[in-house]
C-alpha cells in the first residue's frame, strides 16, 4: 500500500480525511515517519477519529505522511489543501 504525501515548500498545510468507520489518522513529518517505519516513538498531528470529516492543519516546510489505520483496510478519501 502507499503511503500519501505531500512536499509542503512552506507555510500551512492541510489534509481533509473522509472515513468510512473509526480509524487512526496521523499526520507526520519525514523525521517522524522515518521513526515509525523503524518501530520508534514518533509525534504526529491528529489520533483516533470516529466523526467525519478529519481536518488536521499542520505548519512547516517538509514532506509530510498521511497515514490513516482503520484496522480493516477499507478505503478512504483525501484531499491535500494549501
Amino acid at each position: 500500500m502507499e503511503i500519501p504525501y505531500y512536499d509542503n515548500p512552506s507555510g500551512q498545510l492541510s489534509v481533509r480525511v473522509e472515513l468510512q468507520h473509526t480509524a487512526d489518522v496521523y499526520l507526520l513529518d519525514q523525521s517522524n515517519f522515518n521513526a515509525k517505519q523503524a518501530g520508534r516513538d514518533f509525534r504526529y498531528f491528529g489520533g483516533n477519529y470516529s466523526q467525519t470529516p478529519v481536518n488536521i492543519t499542520v505548519t512547516g516546510a517538509g514532506r509530510w505522511y498521511l497515514i490513516v489505520d482503520n484496522g480493516s483496510g477499507e478505503s478512504y478519501k483525501y484531499q491535500w489543501i494549501k
